[in-house]
């Protein structure tokens, strides 16, 4: 549900009023995409702040409140930008009698658990409520290169519509399950994390041997399109549960990362993620025959506890597939 905006004013009418409690830099871009869009803002935040600390000039409509509950008492939609989870759990029973009948879209960080139980909690308060995740850092919060991923019912989301407006860009709609907005924000990260990591660590490898940051920049470019290209065929290894295309064999990608992993420990470096990922190698050899895909390292995460300490079959075609 991309692209879904409501007009936010008619004219000669007054505009809606979108609160936004928590000022941080995520909390006070929203604020001020608001502003721009021309919708009437009221913030709070914990610590007071003046307009001037969070960056906004003197001719901006922004008004500061000094309570959650004198935020939300005229807001329209309510929008909740706080550090946590327990954080907003707490505005949201400050907030519940003023926002009965309106929308909160909680855009606070949490895990998937944690993200089910706030709307849980929000139902439980009569509040109507929309998990949102926030995939993009605080500049282009409302520009069209934002992107945000929002659950809830479907009629809080069509009524929440024109804060998909404020934000701009793309809005990702995936359904009424509230654990998923994280979930999804949650594993791009871990590959963004991850990534930035290796990176770091495959630079620092590099320089060991007088390859200067910049020098290996492009070829660190070039390896994470190779990367970007593998992962279609890693997903439907991973989907079908079958790992027999041939490409690249666990015995071949172990011998690949133990030399990765001695030539760290050569040049004094923390093997970092390499050695994790050789481990994972090396345990999968115990189950599987050498010449199975790498892939089956997914196995890890897919089978039930117990049976990645099980021998699998040694012939190479019953041990394409586990059981």
């Amino acid at each position: 549900m991309a692209g879904m905006t409501d007009t936010h004013s008619l004219a000669g009418s007054t505009p809606r009023t979108i609160a936004v409690l928590g000022l941080g830099p995520m909390g006070a871009a929203i604020a001020a995409a608001a502003d721009t869009r021309g919708y009437r803002v009221v913030a709070w935040n914990r610590r007071p702040k003046t307009l001037g600390d969070i960056g906004f000039e003197h001719d901006t409509a922004v008004t500061l409140a000094s309570t959650p509950r004198d935020a939300a008492s005229d807001a329209d939609l309510v929008v909740v930008c706080v550090r946590n989870h327990d954080a907003s759990r707490l505005l949201l029973d400050q907030i519940a009698p003023e926002s009965r009948g309106r929308i909160v879209v909680n855009v606070s960080t949490g895990t998937p658990g944690e993200a089910a139980d706030s709307a849980s909690h929000a139902a439980q308060l009569g509040v109507r409520y929309v998990t949102g995740a926030i995939m993009v850092p605080t500049p282009m919060v409302g520009t069209d290169d934002c992107f945000v991923i929002y659950a809830g019912a479907s009629e809080d989301l069509a009524e929440a519509s024109y804060f998909f407006d404020v934000m701009n860009g793309t809005s990702d709609v995936v359904g009424d399950d509230h654990a998923v907005p994280p979930a999804l924000d949650l594993a791009m990260l871990d590959i963004y994390f991850s990534g930035m990591y290796a990176h770091l660590h495959a630079t620092a490898l590099a320089r060991a041997h007088g390859i200067e940051a910049s020098r290996f920049l492009p070829y660190a470019q070039g390896i994470a399109d190779t990367l970007r290209g593998s992962l279609p065929d890693l997903t439907t290894a991973m989907e079908r549960r079958r790992y027999d295309a041939g490409e690249a064999s666990l015995e071949m990608c172990l011998s690949f990362l133990e030399h990765i992993v001695e030539s760290s420990r050569d040049a004094g470096i923390d093997p970092g993620i390499a050695e994790l990922v050789r481990t994972a190698s090396a345990r999968a050899m115990q189950r599987w025959p050498g010449n199975t895909d790498w892939d089956v390292v997914a196995e890890h995460f897919l089978a039930p506890p117990h049976a990645t300490s099980e021998r699998a079959p040694q012939d190479p075609e019953t041990a394409k597939t586990p059981v």
